[in-house]
């Protein structure tokens, strides 16, 4: 049998080996890792950033009337001055820790400037409600975090 002679190189050598080892599972755990990004077109999104400004700017007059309640359905409430206008556009459920849980639904409301969607689309936990649409030529933006439980 043979013996290991033990002595400062032999300590560095298995010094080494350990911490390679450990680089290696990092890397190997690093494979699983799920990394949420913001968007899959945030470039784009960044270009048209002056777009965004132009939509929050027309919304902040109506922002005080828009609002979501969410105990027995999810209700969007729109400010009535959109009552019996036509709104092209999409809100956007968009859950931060989890991008593969967003949720879009076209705007369709009804005679209240309310859209009401079921809860049932919704894992508990934190989301920003995103509002995008246009009506009569002008572009409009609302936006609010709503806690489902």
């Amino acid at each position: 049998m043979m013996k290991i002679k033990w002595n400062w190189g032999t300590g560095i050598f298995i010094a080494i080996v350990l911490m390679m080892s450990f680089v290696g599972l990092l890397v190997y755990k690093s494979f699983d890792y799920k990394i949420n990004k913001v968007s899959e077109d945030y470039y784009e999104r960044g270009l048209n950033h002056t777009e965004q400004m132009n939509r929050v700017k027309n919304s902040k007059a109506y922002a005080n009337e828009f609002f979501i309640d969410y105990s027995d359905v999810c209700a969007v409430q729109f400010p009535r001055y959109f009552i019996g206008k036509q709104l092209d556009g999409e809100i956007l459920f968009f859950r931060p820790s989890d991008y593969s849980q967003d949720k879009k639904f076209k705007i369709e409301l009804d005679s209240n400037a309310q859209q009401v969607i079921s809860l049932e689309y919704f894992m508990k936990g934190k989301y920003i409600v995103k509002v995008t649409f246009d009506t009569e030529g002008e572009p409009y933006y609302f936006e609010s975090d709503i806690m489902f439980n």
